[in-house]
């Protein structure tokens, strides 16, 4: 059975790609994502200054900053719709 790419939710390839994990260190979002180093992503986490909510489970300083998965789910979504808008409006 064939699968085209439009059946495919942009949930189930995050997921299959992050091996459906509920929380992704912010390290893999910054780079994979969003083209940041380490530290400039942990900077911005600090002061609350990335697209999406960061947490930390524990209150050491040392604890690693991590992204709830549906978080990114939605950030992915909303930029892929606002670009394709901005493409169709260039279209016409």
């Amino acid at each position: 059975m064939s699968v085209t790419l439009n059946s495919i939710s942009t949930q189930s390839l995050l997921a299959a790609k992050h091996s459906n994990e509920p929380l992704i260190p912010l390290e893999v979002v910054a780079t994979t994502y969003l083209g940041l180093t380490v530290n400039t992503a942990k900077r911005k986490a600090r002061i609350n200054d990335l697209p999406f909510p960061v947490i930390r489970l524990g209150d050491s300083q040392k604890a690693p900053w991590l992204v709830d998965f549906n978080h990114l789910v939605a950030y992915v979504e909303r930029v892929a719709t606002e670009s394709q808008c901005d493409w169709l409006r260039m279209q016409c």
